[in-house]
């Protein structure tokens, strides 16, 4: 259960949102915004240590360590947990995709009893809109996150397609947003209203991009803050 509520924090939860290929993982792993204790629910597997350093692991060859099975995860998360030290760990089950969000909500369930006031724990959740149900309030575990894990220590990283799939608990709670590329008029136009920024400014990022460059339009607290990101590698 999560303890030492804090309202020190301030809420540093982050969406990540765009098309297949936009670079929303390229830019959870370049933004540098996952702090120094981590960890991701990652069904695809999308952190696992790879050939090209800026993308490896949590981004610039951070080594992230991944779990398969429940208990595996839990021992090694309360071991990094206790050591102190700087840590990474992922838990990717080996389930259908109609059992993610079971995968998801008890995931999201251990990342709350561990949440604790006097520390931080970054959290990061991948393909979102895979094993979300609704668009309106959340009231999982994961709505809970949302909305409470801020007094906790928690700073949820939010990755997904299209925000039409994503509760609006999620959203609204998020004080970050990371847009990229976007395939569909509905989610450009629910961007657009959140960022209160042009149109043309969502529709040319499918056009900037390159295989190996992706923009963003980086929202932060506030009406009309945001600014231009890039990331190459």
């Amino acid at each position: 259960m999560a303890i030492n509520p804090s309202n020190a924090h301030d809420n540093l939860h982050v969406c990540y949102c765009g098309a297949s290929g936009s670079g929303k993982t390229v830019a959870v792993k370049c933004a540098g915004l996952v702090g120094k204790h981590a960890a991701i629910f990652d069904p695809y597997g999308d952190y696992r240590m790879g050939n090209l350093k800026a993308l490896s692991g949590l981004g610039n060859g951070r080594k992230v360590h991944h779990y398969k099975t429940r208990n595996n995860f839990v021992k090694y998360f309360i071991e990094a947990l206790k050591s102190g030290k700087s840590f990474a760990v992922a838990y990717q089950p080996e389930v259908s995709a109609e059992k993610l969000r079971d995968e998801a909500l008890w995931f999201a369930g251990i990342m709350w009893a561990a949440a604790d006031g006097n520390r931080v724990l970054d959290v990061v959740f991948e393909e979102l809109g895979k094993y979300t149900e609704t668009a309106g309030a959340d009231r999982s575990k994961l709505g809970e996150i949302a909305s409470g894990g801020r007094k906790f220590g928690l700073i949820a990283h939010w990755v997904f397609q299209r925000p039409s799939e994503v509760p609006k608990t999620i959203i609204a709670n998020a004080t970050r947003h990371f847009i990229g590329e976007q395939q569909a008029m509905v989610d450009a136009r629910r961007w657009q209203d959140e960022l209160d920024c042009p149109m043309a400014e969502i529709i040319k990022l499918g056009k900037l991009n390159k295989k190996r460059e992706k923009h963003f339009l980086y929202k932060t607290k506030g009406i009309g803050n945001y600014q231009n990101k890039v990331y190459s590698f």
